[in-house]
């Protein structure tokens, strides 16, 4: 039984959806590894800045409460603001998202780069 042009069709249709298949399963477990190993060194949670939440300040409405607990600013509580994106959170919530996690709880923007520290990246 000789191949036909719609034999050929079909091989290289299964052939491609495998191709994405693979690739689609390696970018998930790049994911997964990079999320696991990636956490906020000590370094850059102590650099974070810490306020006292004052509810008259300009940014209250804008940042009532914070993202990881729901739980509304009151006044006197520390908060430390991520420098690349300005989102506020409660200092223990905040901490304990970046012992696990590097990136901001709202955007997942990166917070840490994986240059060594005291090394700035290439522009």
């Amino acid at each position: 039984m000789p191949i036909t042009d719609s034999d050929i069709v079909i091989i290289l249709a299964a052939l491609l959806c495998a191709l994405i298949f693979v690739v689609g399963l390696a970018l998930v477990a790049r994911c997964a590894w990079l999320r696991r190993t990636s956490t906020a060194p000590p370094a850059v949670l102590r650099s974070l800045p810490r306020l006292s939440f004052q509810p008259g300040s300009a940014d209250h409405v804008r940042y009532a409460y914070c993202p990881i607990c729901l739980t509304d600013f009151t006044e006197g509580d520390e908060i430390h603001i991520l420098p690349q994106c300005g989102h506020r959170f409660h200092v223990a919530c905040i901490d304990m998202w970046l012992a696990s996690h590097s990136s901001c709880p709202c955007y997942r923007q990166i917070l840490v780069s994986g240059a060594p520290e005291g090394r700035a990246d290439p522009v």
